[in-house]
């Protein structure tokens, strides 16, 4: 449970390399200011296909491109539909089959200590959907597509409430939470 930040993108192949590196760029000044304001940031480059951020107390955020073949092996979960979708690279004119790299992933920013760290998730989103032919992002704090951070700052206020109530719930039934 938490506000998340959900994103699906689709890009040629030989342009992943440059669009990750424009994000570890990015990032790398976020770092700076996070450690200013003594906030845990680490990123980590696997591969020039993958990407992962870590922002105090947020879920890694992560860019994992992959071919059509080895991310439909990976996300065996997805629907007939969204499979189909993927295999015809969502109709993307000029997007060979063997071009096309996916990444889609989550990153739960609702227990981080400093409201910033939900704005730098979706920031860095943004840098390299920027680049992408084929996006997908969806906000439960609403900050990606309002640029309002007041917005992921009530979604996440609410979400905590809700979270407590249930917790609370749970321990009148007689079940021990942590705190």
């Amino acid at each position: 449970m938490g506000i998340t930040i959900h994103h699906k993108l689709g890009l040629q192949k030989v342009y992943v390399k440059d669009a990750l590196d424009n994000a570890e760029r990015t990032a790398e000044y976020m770092k700076m200011e996070a450690t200013r304001l003594k906030m845990d940031f680490k990123i980590r480059r696997l591969s020039p296909y993958s990407l992962l951020i870590d922002i105090d107390g947020c879920e890694t955020l992560g860019f994992t491109f992959k071919s059509v073949d080895e991310f439909l092996k990976d996300h065996d979960y997805l629907d007939f539909d969204e499979r189909k979708k993927i295999e015809q690279g969502y109709q993307i004119e000029n997007f060979p089959q063997n071009e096309k790299y996916y990444c889609y992933d989550f990153c739960k920013t609702q227990f981080s200590k400093n409201i910033i760290a939900h704005k730098w998730v979706a920031d860095l989103i943004k840098v390299v959907a920027s680049r992408c032919c084929f996006v997908e992002v969806g906000d439960e704090g609403d900050y990606y597509h309002s640029g309002k951070l007041g917005d992921a700052q009530e979604a996440i206020k609410e979400n905590g409430l809700m979270i407590a109530g249930l917790m609370g719930t749970f321990e009148k039934m007689g079940y021990q939470t942590k705190k």
